[in-house]
């Protein structure tokens, strides 16, 4: 996948210094992950020994292609399908036959737009954008956080 990335999304086709983020080539465009796991759920969890999944999608999902510009949907993530019985695993390809059916209907995942960080002090968020964010529990994303405590889900759910 990294070499098909390398070779694809390259500046020039896939963004600019202009067109990226929520202002980016492919901002009509969606995009989504769909992969299998060797490991069960709870082991991507904050406690986990993977590590939290959240922040493993972070530099897939924001950094690349919602660099692009992509309306990045919800993975499709089929937890440690190896591990399961032939029933489960039939469970997990007809809900991933129905979700095909409406995905082009689903909510994206929310990011910080563009228009939030000031371009004149390195892309840092503006000021009025903290201050609003200043008395919430969570952080704006896992990657902009804030300081705060990572918001739930961001990365596997529309919405949140």
């Amino acid at each position: 996948m990294k070499g098909w990335i390398d070779r694809v999304l390259t500046l020039g086709f896939a963004f600019s210094n202009e067109k990226r983020y929520s202002q980016g080539i492919f901002k009509d465009k969606k995009a989504m992950l769909s992969f299998t796991t060797g490991s069960q759920e709870s082991m991507f969890s904050a406690n986990g020994v993977n590590g939290d999944m959240n922040v493993t999608l972070w530099p897939l999902q924001h950094g690349i292609l919602h660099y692009c510009g992509f309306q990045v949907l919800a993975p499709q993530i089929f937890w440690a399908p190896s591990h399961v019985t032939s029933e489960v695993r039939g469970t997990m390809l007809e809900n991933w036959r129905k979700r095909l059916d409406g995905v082009m209907g689903e909510e994206p995942l929310s990011f910080t737009p563009l228009d939030c960080f000031d371009g004149e002090k390195g892309f840092q968020l503006k000021p009025e954008v903290c201050e609003k964010h200043a008395t919430k529990e969570f952080g704006l994303t896992v990657g902009i956080h804030l300081g705060k405590p990572l918001p739930p889900n961001n990365q596997m759910k529309a919405g949140v």
